[in-house]
């Protein structure tokens, strides 16, 4: 039987689920990144913080986690522990602006709480994590190759990073945001005497790294660009010594996740963010 632990903070979440969660860092990112953060000295939130733990007697078997006003956030989790999570939240806050996490667990939730809470639900964005499960023999690769980018090509990162955002749909991912990444060494351009494919990672760490943004101009794409690099950056990871190389991607994007399977990525897992519409 699962039961829900609760922590009073997120040093004392991590102490107890921190092991856990870097088992597989890339699914759980989100609720690393959330514990850490929460756990520097100047986070402050509007309302307490939740962090929870569901466990099966001695074992970890899943996490909830909330630092508002954000979404609930959920790793994956068993189906039948939902209805006693839904308990515990609501007992915590009132009101919650939406879940996010693997599914089917988020789906699970935002239907057991839209039918305790009334209102409704919509998804408001999906990825698909996949990992590098093969090495491909893959064609040749067309003229140019795979480099860091630099402080120069921020104008250019900031400008084909406004055009991935609008195209996916996923605001967050703009030129800002790819600018910032020149500053910590994540961004990649495929060039051939000038850019010609960006690779944005969104999360490195010593032992793997996720791609999250992968875009070529309209004009230079169907020249294989996007499968270069990315079939570039793999090679660099393991070169480099990492483990795993992941992508995370729109499941709607058929493009880049055509690249993906042709380079040997398979799923690992669906997430969804949800919001909750007010009855």
């Amino acid at each position: 039987m699962t039961t829900i632990r609760l922590h009073p903070d997120a040093h004392a979440f991590l102490a107890r689920a921190g092991r856990w969660l870097a088992r597989a860092e890339m699914e759980n990112a989100m609720a690393l990144q959330s514990a850490r953060f929460a756990s520097r000295g100047d986070a402050r939130f509007p309302e307490p913080a939740y962090w929870a733990t569901l466990e099966d007697g001695d074992e970890i078997v899943g996490c909830a986690f909330r630092t508002p006003p954000f979404r609930l956030g959920l790793t994956a989790l068993p189906l039948d522990a939902i209805p006693a999570l839904v308990d515990s939240v609501g007992a915590f806050y009132r009101t919650l602006s939406g879940v996010a996490g693997p599914e089917p667990a988020a789906s699970a939730y935002a239907q057991r709480w839209i039918e305790l809470h009334g209102g409704g639900w919509a998804v408001q964005s999906r990825q698909r994590l996949l990992a590098h499960r093969a090495i491909v023999p893959g064609n040749a690769p067309p003229p140019g190759g795979l480099r860091r980018a630099a402080a120069a090509d921020a104008p250019v990162a900031a400008q084909w990073g406004r055009a991935f955002a609008f195209e996916s749909g996923l605001a967050a991912l703009d030129g800002n945001l790819c600018v910032q990444l020149i500053a910590i060494g994540q961004l990649y351009f495929w060039d051939d005497g000038a850019p010609r494919c960006m690779v944005g990672v969104l999360r490195e760490t010593r032992d793997a790294a996720a791609v999250g943004i992968l875009y070529t101009p309209p004009e230079l794409r169907d020249r294989g660009y996007a499968t270069a690099a990315v079939a570039a950056f793999s090679r660099q990871l393991l070169e480099r010594g990492s483990k795993h190389s992941y992508f995370c991607l729109d499941p709607s994007n058929p493009t880049a996740d055509w690249v993906c399977r042709r380079l040997g990525y398979g799923p690992v897992q669906e997430t969804a963010d949800i919001d909750f519409i007010p009855a």
